[in-house]
């Protein structure tokens, strides 16, 4: 819908005219009035109407004295001129200046229906030439911005092509001194997580806001879109940390988000040098988001926490084992709660020294997390490989606070699993029982008393809970185990009997004899000529 202004100074004309035809079916949706020219000119400018109709003669200021400087400062604006027969000289003043039409004094109905009709058209056209312009623009600065940030990505991997065109769009600053620059500024910046990305546009925009000078970015992609790389010039005597923080005080509040962090490396004197400074820019950014810095870090800092680190190491570690051991005994006591709060004393502790570094702590933890296994899983069954796998997991973690979280969902599955244990212990028992006895068969030593030694139990109580789940002794479920796997051994091997029956536990061939035919009726060796003729 448009905008229309109506400048009438006869009351009962201004009137008339706003009620005169259905403006909505013409696609004029607000109608404002003014009492005379001087009027019409500041309610022009204050509203940008589309179409203005306008009275000549006026007093103050004549209705062709402001249609020509509303033209001047709105040129889209369709003006009709409303005049009387005896206005001729004025007529030929509007047509000379563009006015879109006249309508004569008094005005027919079905004429400016015909007139206002051919207006609205008029501001059809120029409305889609202003838009098909404007995307057009649009589209050629967008192309030109990708165009850079592609090269800006090409030359961070290393290549010199676009930077040609990369140092003309960095070339004029705020005033547009053509002084050529002391260096490059290469910064890594991190988004905040909370939100949707910034997007590499509207980073540029408040990069170059704050910092009045040309801005490229580039998306790294890596994690979720929350990172960038920016390049600008700087001039002599300009420092880093003082343009980075001038630019945080402009992000925090256009994106109403805390958590950027820019990480600095050296500026480079020249483009050719900003792969260099981009890599010890990323560098610093990862350790800040390790050490949790909300600001700025410098390429150097995370040596010089290494080195102070290295003087406390030993204080570091003797903490970290009181800890570690406080978690354990927690989670193996069953207080999972306990165990939680010794792991966020743990972080705090890493917090302290920053300087041991991502790698270090990762390895401390996995360690933690496979010992903390160990009182979950019977016998550290597949503890290795669940290391292993922590490990890897520990170190994809960028910051403290997301491996934080990584192990206390890991205690929280463990304490599930020992609450589960404690819950069913004789179920455990029996079922540690029955593992032990498939694992370890061909011990001779393997009997009642080196089983509850395994389970901390005594053997009287060991053998009721046996008999109570499998209906048998101990004893009496070891032998028949150990047969069924001899038969199956004479069975599938050409293996002399002396040496199965040593493998099975059974080292007196004799009395292995005796217990294979009492268990299937004929003779080892008997069985194992029938079955593999």
């Amino acid at each position: 819908m448009f905008k229309m202004l109506i400048v009438e100074d006869e009351r009962w004309e201004r009137e008339g005219l706003v009620e005169f035809l259905d403006w909505p079916a013409l696609g004029i949706g607000s109608i404002d009035t003014a009492c005379d020219g001087i009027e019409g000119l500041e309610k022009a400018i204050e509203l940008e109407p589309d179409i203005i109709i306008t009275d000549i003669q006026m007093p103050g200021m004549n209705g062709i004295e402001m249609a020509k400087q509303v033209r001047e400062k709105l040129p889209d604006t369709h003006i009709v001129v409303l005049t009387g027969y005896d206005d001729f000289q004025f007529v030929r003043d509007a047509l000379r200046f563009s006015a879109v039409d006249y309508l004569l004094k008094p005005v027919e109905e079905e004429e400016i229906q015909k007139t206002m009709q051919k207006v609205v058209r008029h501001c059809e056209d120029t409305r889609r030439s202003r838009l098909d312009e404007e995307r057009r623009q649009h589209g050629a600065e967008a192309g030109r911005r990708v165009a850079l940030q592609q090269a800006l990505g090409r030359l961070l991997a290393g290549s010199r092509e676009g930077e040609d065109d990369l140092r003309d769009a960095l070339a004029s600053d705020a005033v547009g001194s053509p002084s050529l620059p002391a260096g490059y500024a290469v910064w890594a910046v991190r988004a905040p997580a909370a939100g949707e990305p910034a997007g590499t546009d509207r980073l540029e925009d408040w990069a170059e806001e704050a910092l009045g000078r040309p801005v490229i970015a580039y998306a790294a992609g890596e994690p979720h879109g929350l990172e960038y790389t920016l390049i600008f010039r700087m001039e002599e005597k300009e420092q880093q940390r003082e343009l980075a923080e001038q630019l945080l005080k402009q992000l925090s509040p256009i994106a109403d988000e805390s958590g950027w962090m820019i990480g600095q490396g050296t500026a480079a004197r020249l483009l050719a040098q900003a792969e260099v400074s981009y890599r010890q820019a990323s560098q610093a950014l990862r350790y800040a988001v390790w050490a949790g810095r909300d600001s700025v870090c410098e390429v150097g800092e995370e040596e010089a926490a290494k080195q102070q680190f290295a003087l406390h190491a030993d204080e570091f570690t003797r903490q970290y084992k009181e800890l570690s051991k406080q978690v354990r005994s927690s989670l193996g006591s069953g207080r999972s709660d306990e165990a939680e709060a010794a792991v966020e004393r743990l972080f705090a502790l890493a917090a302290a020294y920053p300087g041991a570094g991502r790698a270090y702590i990762g390895n401390l933890f996995a360690d933690l997390i496979g010992s903390l296994r160990m009182l979950g899983v019977p016998g550290g069954q597949g503890a290795s490989a669940g290391s292993a796998q922590d490990l890897e997991d520990l170190l994809a973690c960028q910051s403290r606070e997301e491996m934080k979280r990584y192990i206390i969902a890991v205690i929280g599955r463990f304490a599930e699993q020992l609450n589960e244990k404690r819950e069913h212990k004789d179920d455990y028992i029996v079922n540690r029982i029955l593992m032990l006895i498939e694992e370890r068969y061909g011990l001779t030593d393997l009997n009642l008393p080196y089983l509850a030694a395994e389970v901390f139990v005594s053997p009287n109580h060991l053998g009721m809970l046996f008999k109570k789940r499998t209906g048998k002794t101990p004893l009496a479920y070891i032998q028949e185990y150990r047969l069924a796997r001899a038969e199956e051994l004479l069975r599938t091997t050409k293996q002399r009997v002396s040496v199965i029956a040593e493998r099975v536990g059974i080292p007196n061939t004799s009395y292995f004899g005796t217990l294979f035919k009492q268990a299937y009726g004929m003779t080892p060796g008997d069985y194992q000529e029938m079955t593999q003729r």
